[in-house]
């Protein structure tokens, strides 16, 4: 708790988690977080985050609250779901309010995956947290069009730029011609080959689950492979941070949790690969498994 400055409060309320909780639901309690006491709900800006809220003409939230925005928590949900989801605030006051949010909600987010990580009857809590911790420190939903706007020299209307040009994911970006992408920024060259450079030097990854022999009615084995398939290209030059990394996520029907590991591009910049071999017991529900691999900031 010290080690992330968490407020006692913000245990306090996390310790309340099921297990069960979707990624709405758990920025429902971020936004409840004793971090954010001082963020003031004014009255001239609740006609603002009503819009953000709920607009037939305009784009609005991904999770959309219930009524008008009447309380200090609806608003830094609102903030919280607008910054994720790119759409540009024209208010200064509630611009520097969602950076302070941020701010907090980077530690806290991270705080709480690790929490969650503790405990092996909470998959999806423990999933949705890790990906609520990505998009936070990535300012983007998961599932965001505007994976541009992760790049160096990228900001939101040039990614919006490529959204409209069908440019959504980085593989896209890269396959590309760089003149061609200077036509839909409206930039001068060489910043097409500076974009398709920073996309090339992203680690590329591949996952391969392979079921072993040993396994009889109650458990299974099984192999499990990263590989980085691009790192003698990353041994010259990397686009993302020494400290990147992925988390290994693996879950039951059960909602519990089987696996979890984070894995450092550094480990595998060594030899390009990483090797587990997990037992899998069968569940009660189904016999199926969940297994993701999501990364820290992409």
């Amino acid at each position: 708790m010290a080690w992330y400055y968490i407020a006692f409060e913000t245990v306090k309320q996390f310790f309340t988690i099921k297990g069960t909780e979707t990624l709405n639901e758990l920025v429902t309690m971020i936004s409840n977080c004793a971090e954010f006491l001082d963020v003031k709900l004014r009255i001239n800006e609740k006609k603002i985050l009503n819009t953000l809220n709920k607009d037939k003409d305009k784009i609005t939230i991904r999770f959309p609250l219930e009524g008008k925005i009447k309380t200090r928590e609806m608003k830094i949900n609102c903030l919280i779901q607008a910054q994720l989801g790119c759409i540009p605030l024209q208010d200064f006051t509630l611009t520097q309010d969602t950076g302070k949010i941020f701010r907090n909600g980077i530690r806290i987010t991270r705080w709480l995956s690790d929490f969650l990580a503790s405990s092996k009857t909470n998959f999806s809590a423990l999933l949705n947290s890790v990906i609520l911790a990505k998009c936070f420190r990535c300012k983007l939903w998961e599932n965001s069009l505007h994976v541009s706007k992760q790049l160096e020299k990228i900001g939101v209307s040039l990614s919006n730029a490529m959204v409209n040009a069908g440019l959504t994911t980085f593989k896209k970006i890269e396959e590309t011609n760089a003149r061609e992408l200077e036509l839909i920024l409206n930039r001068h060259p060489p910043f097409g080959n500076q974009i398709k450079e920073s996309v090339l030097h992203l680690p590329k990854y591949e996952l391969d689950i392979e079921q072993l022999p040993k396994y009889s009615d109650t458990l299974a084995e099984i192999l499990v492979t990263i590989k980085l398939t691009n790192f003698e290209q990353l041994q010259r030059k990397r686009t993302a941070p020494d400290f990147h990394y992925l988390t290994l996520i693996i879950g039951d029907a059960d909602n519990q949790v089987i696996f979890i590991q984070k894995i450092m591009d550094s480990v595998l910049l060594k030899t390009g690969n990483w090797m587990k071999k997990i037992e899998v017991r069968r569940a009660l529900k189904s016999e199926d498994i969940s297994i993701n691999l999501i990364s820290s900031d992409y």
